[in-house]
């Protein structure tokens, strides 16, 4: 049997060239910095992915905010003018509501939400300008169908006849009906009786004057005049009767005036129809227009016809010849001033007149010019509320303006080029607020806003140049301010409701409300571009912060 022997193995394990696993290993401490370092770099990206990312959203939604706000504007327009409340704000409410109309708007819901809060505010703060709008025209409109029912009825009565009977039934109900009683009070409603009680034994004198019944030179008739009336009304009526022959010559002589402006104005709107299509024609070369376009023929007939006087010929010839491209800086501001002043409808008609009428003003004037001085003119006497405005941010504007070139030397400096400059911006903000207004139905008011929220830094103007408010002094909140800027300007709004309360003065009160609103809208633009608090509230209200 074969016997395995088993002997003690010498060889060793061949382990090659592999290095040991152990010899590869990084230090702890290493690996754990390397780990970090890659870590901090990916949340370095993540990070500036999420900011960019956020401002791109801004940007759209700011974007879509830019274009809605014409529209909206236009639907607080819409309703504005109306006179029930109720069809007024559901209507508005309607039309700008965000989940009906605009909850599709934005590429994500960071979006969505920013174009939601703009809706949601824009809503909120106009439906209350809605509410005082609405309401102050139901008053408005009430208050003068009450007076011209009332007055028909003391007309109708001192005319005489059936319809005097019916009238004189009416006018007695009036005094007795709950609604009148209601809307006037019963003081108010008594003064008011008396008054036209009065005004019916004038007026009825009067007439029986115009009629030949009264004659002053009878004691007996003359006593009973001035035994019927209070003696405060007897020199005037008596006076009227005595000059009725009078009042009638001068109502002819009313009548020829009359006819004189009445023909002024037909040259005006004839003068205006020609200039615009002429204007339309070059800048926008249409078949339409050009069709529309009068020939020298065309001018002629209507020259010879009286439609249009010789100026007038004239300065269509001119304007058709294309020969006056800029406006004469003179005649510019003695307009604007005028314009600036004009304080009735007479001085406003006055003043058109001049543009379109006056030689000497028309030839310092380009079309584009008299055109939108018309427009003015026309908005102007349709809206006396208008005017005022258009007035005072116009003057915002200029104040703006100033202020930018404070410590330049425009007026009458050697800067040319640094002039012509701020020139060339303010005419573009001037003629941007005028198309606002004139051709794009804003209020002086969303024109400005929309305006300065272009302006840069430098072009903003400060908090203390605008309107202050009379009944405060914003000077006295100025630490408040520079801490909590919100709630600062309501607590304003809460000293000058104080302050209202004592005066009981109700313009100043609305009159102080609304530059109140300015100062906050201004300083709200001015956060946006600024950035800075303290900044916003600029040199006289803001207060420097210590450096720490």
């Amino acid at each position: 049997m074969a016997i395995l022997k088993v002997e003690q193995v010498k060889g060793q394990v061949n382990t090659g060239n592999v290095p040991r696993a152990s010899g590869l290993a990084l230090p702890l401490s290493l690996a754990n910095q390397q780990a970090q370092g890659f870590k901090a770099f990916a949340d370095g990206v993540t990070t500036l992915y999420a900011a960019q990312k956020k401002e791109e959203d801004l940007n759209e939604a700011q974007s879509i905010a830019d274009e809605l706000s014409i529209d909206l504007i236009k639907k607080y327009n819409k309703y504005k003018s109306g006179s029930n409340l109720e069809l007024a704000l559901e209507g508005f409410n309607n039309d700008v509501s965000y989940e009906k109309n605009f909850k599709d708007l934005g590429s994500n819901k960071r979006v969505k939400k920013e174009v939601r809060k703009y809706v949601n505010d824009f809503q909120r703060k106009y439906s209350l300008d809605l509410l005082g709008k609405v309401t102050e025209n139901h008053q408005s409109i009430t208050k003068a169908r009450k007076t011209q029912t009332l007055n028909q009825m003391v007309i109708d009565q001192v005319a005489g006849g059936k319809n005097g009977l019916l009238a004189k039934k009416q006018y007695n109900n009036f005094w007795s009906e709950p609604l009148n009683l209601e809307y006037y009070g019963a003081e108010q409603l008594e003064t008011l009786k008396q008054e036209k009680d009065l005004e019916i034994i004038e007026l009825s004198l009067i007439e029986g004057g115009n009629r030949g019944q009264v004659n002053l030179l009878n004691n007996e008739q003359r006593k009973e005049i001035t035994e019927a009336l209070p003696l405060k009304s007897q020199k005037a009526v008596i006076n009227k009767i005595r000059n009725g022959d009078i009042s009638r010559t001068i109502k002819s002589e009313e009548d020829i005036i009359f006819a004189e402006k009445k023909d002024k104005q037909f040259k005006i709107e004839t003068f205006t129809t020609a200039l615009l299509a002429i204007n339309d024609a070059r800048l926008n070369a249409t078949n339409e227009n050009i069709s529309r376009n009068p020939t020298l023929d065309d001018l002629y007939d209507l020259r010879q016809s009286g439609a249009i006087n010789s100026s007038q010929y004239d300065q269509l010839l001119r304007f058709k010849a294309n020969d006056k491209t800029l406006d004469d800086p003179a005649i510019l501001q003695i307009v604007n001033a005028s314009f600036a002043l004009a304080d009735s409808v007479e001085k406003i008609d006055s003043l058109q007149e001049d543009v379109n009428l006056n030689k000497d003003i028309m030839q310092g004037l380009t079309p584009k010019s008299i055109i939108k001085y018309n427009q003015l003119a026309e908005k102007y006497k349709k809206d006396t509320t208008f005017g005022t405005e258009d007035k005072k941010f116009r003057e915002l504007l200029e104040i703006g303006s100033r202020r930018i070139e404070k410590g330049k030397s425009f007026f009458g400096g050697s800067k040319g080029t640094k002039d012509n400059d701020y020139l060339i911006k303010a005419e573009a903000r001037l003629n941007e607020y005028e198309d606002l207004t004139l051709n794009k139905n804003f209020t002086p008011e969303q024109a400005y806003a929309k305006v300065i929220s272009k302006l840069s830094k430098k072009e903003l103007p400060e908090l203390h140049d605008l309107e202050q408010p009379r009944s405060v002094s914003i000077n006295n909140f100025k630490e408040a301010l520079n801490a909590k800027p919100t709630d600062t300007f309501n607590s304003i709004r809460n000293e000058v409701a104080k302050a209202y309360g004592i005066s009981g003065d109700i313009e100043t009160y609305k009159d102080d409300l609304r530059k109140i609103d300015i100062i906050e809208d201004t300083y709200d633009t001015r956060s946006l571009i600024f950035d800075n608090q303290e900044k916003a509230l600029g040199k006289e209200f803001g207060i420097e912060k210590e450096k720490k």
